[in-house]
């Protein structure tokens, strides 16, 4: 499952993505989002080790921030927000 949403953490808009994948422990976040340092065995998950990289490359370039919060074994959200994310609306 994965869920897409946003809510207001210290007064700012803030989105969201959440899975319920394999999670990781939060002593290890400051690795996710570096290059090629994906936090699971390559046989474990598929993926190339750039993803989040990109993502906060590309918040940050707007003038944001990504993190990351996880339960080891049950979920994962990757939260950022953006100078102008209040303001963003989403098509339907």
């Amino acid at each position: 499952m994965i869920e897409i949403g946003h809510l207001q953490q210290d007064g700012q808009s803030v989105i969201f993505v959440r899975d319920n994948g394999v999670g990781f422990s939060m002593k290890y976040a400051d690795k996710l989002f570096g290059v090629f340092s994906g936090l699971h065995r390559p046989k474990t998950l598929k993926g190339t080790g750039v993803g989040l990289a990109t993502v906060q490359r590309i918040v940050q370039k707007h003038g944001g921030r990504v993190w990351a919060e996880a339960e080891l074994d049950h979920r994962r959200d990757v939260l950022f927000h953006t100078r102008h994310a209040g303001q963003a609306r989403l098509k339907k």
